[in-house]
């Protein structure tokens, strides 16, 4: 081919290149973690359904590198960034924010307040949405949190309208969740407007969580005699408190993790030691730590479940400690499995 026969050809080539531009980034979801108590469920249930997904970039960041406990247990997640090192390098699409031991931190609740007027969509789980209402982002907003925690909420931030029935709420750019369990349906439900719902659903499928439901009889959630009765027995009755070990290994799935670490130490009969290697990889690129000194024994060793985590876990202590106490975690939960009607 002659020499000038492939000026307009190259030129062609470079329009059709220039047209299709680079590759889209996939949207950037980051959950924000606190070092000094970050509840387990709440962090790695999101974190496992987006980064399954393999439609947007999950991140786990917080202020420091410091490892992050997950509570009420006993294990630590190391973040994979800092607060810092991500506005060097690009603004997130989504900041999820789960429940956190420290509520109200001035330098963090400046730090969301920017994400959110810099265009990014923010999500709470659970009494994530404390933090939230503490950096006031839910004035004059809708918003849901932990069944436990809407009383007291109405009273401190009267200018929120709280509801109870949604499992989820959306006000804009924010989004609320209910009890520790609605976490997956609303990440999901996230999920399905960020990469499409055929990407949720083959998701959803492959991790074996129900399709995501907003529909939520938050009334059926409240504390009865009944639970303050199991309360007092399982506190009272310290000589049987167990240590409960919660074996660590590579490719470990979170959900099922997070959430026996969660619910075994919500009990008042048990705490859920990470136990094993110092630290492993999870199945979606986490790094997990256990605690550097463990107790002496250990009464009980739990085997993680498979598929529906929350149920199988559920029924896993209604076996150990009795059916009452298991609806009373799901309870803690804010899960269908524990509602009030009927105890």
């Amino acid at each position: 081919m002659p020499r000038h026969a492939l000026v307009p050809l190259l030129a062609a080539l470079a329009l059709l290149l220039t047209l299709a531009g680079p590759a889209a980034a996939k949207p950037l979801v980051v959950i924000l973690a606190d070092a000094r108590g970050t509840v387990a469920t709440d962090l790695l249930a999101p974190y496992a359904i987006l980064a399954e997904s393999g439609a947007v970039e999950v991140k786990l960041v917080s202020a420091t590198r410091a490892p992050v406990r997950l509570t009420p247990g006993f294990a630590w997640a190391a973040p994979q960034m800092t607060l810092t090192e991500l506005t060097r390098q690009r603004r997130p699409d989504v900041v999820i924010v789960p429940a956190l031991e420290v509520v109200d931190d001035p330098a963090r609740a400046a730090w969301l307040r920017a994400q959110l007027k810099g265009g990014a969509r923010i999500m709470s789980i659970c009494n994530g949405a404390k933090v939230l209402a503490a950096a006031g982002l839910l004035d004059g907003r809708q918003a849901t949190v932990h069944w436990y925690s809407r009383g007291r909420l109405s009273k401190q931030h009267p200018e929120v309208t709280w509801r109870h029935d949604r499992r989820w709420v959306e006000d804009g750019p924010i989004t609320t969740t209910a009890g520790i369990s609605a976490g997956e349906p609303a990440t999901l439900h996230l999920l399905g407007q960020l990469a499409g719902e055929p990407v949720m659903a083959a998701t959803a499928q492959r991790l074996g969580l129900p399709p995501p439901d907003p529909r939520h009889a938050g009334q059926d959630y409240r504390l009865t005699p009944r639970g303050m009765g199991l309360v007092v027995s399982n506190l009272a009755a310290f000589w049987r408190h167990e240590e409960v070990a919660l074996p660590l290994s590579n490719g470990l799935d979170e959900i099922a993790f997070g959430t026996a670490l969660d619910a075994w130490s919500r009990t008042y009969r048990s705490t859920a030691w990470a136990v094993g290697a110092r630290s492993v990889t999870t199945r979606h690129g986490l790094s997990v730590y256990r605690a550097a000194s463990l107790p002496e024994r250990f009464d009980r060793r739990v085997v993680l479940p498979r598929g529906e985590a929350m149920v199988a876990t559920f029924a896993q202590i209604g076996r150990a400690y009795g059916e009452t106490t298991a609806r009373f975690v799901a309870l803690q939960f804010e899960h269908p499995y524990g509602a009030v009607s009927g105890w």
